[in-house]
């Protein structure tokens, strides 16, 4: 490089850098927070195109908001709808911005000095120095810290997937409770409008003096009961309501018109029983916690790696005073001894460690979960089998004993007590359905199997 090229790279060589660094620059743009909620004021707002969704029974499920909604299309549009998700759909953004990061190969640094002499001297000149640097150190650790970045991407995907999953049985679970309410309050008008109408006839008969008024007071008495149970359900069924409302993104106060509960295949549950074994391969959890277990193990392997004497190498271009030229080369690394190695190394194994006993922890949990529903459902359907047997026994001898009632065989309370038995026995029958639906929502969940019929198939 002749004296005139080196003169040119000292003037232009600042200017070239800079262009190369605005060149390579992002640019910014304001992202202003928004002023109002946005949210849907009715259904028809909803997205319902199922197809992008992951999780391949809600995948398939058709939509119509025109009809009354089964549970696996009310799990479908939380999943697409639900505005907490979005939020965690962008942790995937950052952690594959944090791996692209990880990716990079490290920059040179060029360097470029100029001295000046002071004064009239024929023997001197203008001195000059040009340097490149490169930091290997960062090209040592690059491929652990490329595969730990890899796997924590992998890691956020599988959590966002689980949460997927979660949303999809909260919103079923919201889903059962308000049809199970709606089941239980139609139970309770009918009682109610039957003791309406007794209330009347009896206060009819108390002013014709046929029959005293105690019996009046006792039917508002049963009224009264009935009227409080139906104002309690109103209560929890606005409060259901306005956490299904909030899931699906809708304005408070909308109400989507429901199916009925669903019904189980028991064909599914013995499915999802033999799928205990698979947990690990099939819950998005357990997969995730794999994933950040290996990004763990390439941290380790990372932090080993940089307990290596960091490597640097600079090559130089220079020209002194007295018109020398030199071409050179320099070599730089640092002594680990200093640098706390091996404090990292012992943070990434201790880790590494509790990554491993939360993942065994959780496997071992997630296998006494699943036994633990399975008996609890054998016993709600033993349960069931025997409500369901005894009730037509009780609503036979409610029929009978307001027979009596109306002939003056029997007193009101006598008549009340067989009312009330069957009332709670089809309150409890209900119940029982109730629970065996809420039940198999946590084995589909813990399983990952779809062992609610098709609506279809009802």
């Amino acid at each position: 490089m002749n004296a005139m090229n080196v003169s040119r790279v000292l003037r232009m060589g600042p200017a070239l850098a800079l262009c190369g660094t605005l060149a390579a620059c992002a640019t910014y743009a304001p992202q202003p927070l928004p002023g109002a909620v946005a949210w849907h004021d009715n259904a028809a707002g909803l997205r319902v195109t199922t197809r992008d969704i992951a999780l391949p029974a809600l995948a398939a499920q058709r939509i119509d908001l025109h009809a009354p909604l089964p549970i696996a299309a009310v799990a479908a549009l939380a999943v697409l709808n639900d505005p907490r998700l979005r939020a965690v759909r962008d942790q995937a953004g950052v952690a594959r911005a944090q791996a692209f990061a990880a990716g990079l190969l490290p920059a040179p640094t060029f360097a470029a000095e100029r001295d000046i002499p002071q004064g009239q001297s024929a023997a001197t000149t203008t001195a000059y120095n040009l340097g490149l640097s490169f930091d290997l150190d960062q090209l040592i650790t690059r491929g652990a810290a490329v595969a730990a970045a890899r796997e924590h991407v992998r890691e956020v995907d599988l959590g966002i997937l689980w949460q997927e999953w979660r949303t999809a049985s909260v919103a079923e679970l919201d889903y059962i409770a308000l049809v199970g309410l709606r089941d239980r309050d139609r139970l309770l008008k009918t009682q109610r409008d039957a003791v309406l109408r007794r209330l009347g006839r009896d206060r009819a008969a108390a002013l014709a003096g046929i029959a005293p008024r105690t019996t009046a007071d006792a039917d508002l008495i049963e009224l009264t009961t009935l009227r409080h149970k139906l104002a309690t359900d109103a209560r929890r069924r606005a409060a259901k309501q306005g956490e299904l409302d909030g899931m699906l993104g809708l304005a408070p106060g909308q109400v989507l018109e429901l199916a009925g509960l669903p019904r189980v295949e028991p064909t599914a549950v013995r499915d999802a029983a033999g799928a205990v074994n698979r947990l690990a391969r099939i819950r998005p959890d357990l997969m995730a916690l794999r994933a950040g277990y290996a990004s763990q193990e390439q941290t380790l392997r990372k932090a080993v790696l940089s307990q290596f004497p960091s490597l640097g190498i600079t090559l130089s271009r220079a020209r002194d005073t007295s018109n020398v030229h030199t071409l050179g080369f320099a070599i730089d690394f640092s002594l680990p001894i200093f640098n706390g190695s091996p404090g990292k190394i012992a943070v990434a194994r201790a880790t590494r460690m509790q990554l491993y006993d939360t993942y065994r922890l959780r496997l071992q949990q997630a296998h006494t979960q699943v036994a633990r529903i399975l008996v609890d459902l054998a016993i709600l359907g033993a349960e069931q089998s025997t409500l369901r047997a005894s009730l037509p026994a009780l609503q036979s001898a409610a029929r009978a004993a307001n027979r009596a009632l109306r002939a003056g065989d029997i007193t009101l309370p006598q008549a009340q007590m067989q009312d009330q038995a069957a009332l709670d026995q089809r309150l409890f029958l209900q119940a029982s359905e109730q629970h065996i639906a809420e039940q198999t929502v946590a084995l589909q969940l813990l399983t990952g199997g779809g062992i609610f019929a098709t609506a279809s198939a009802h």
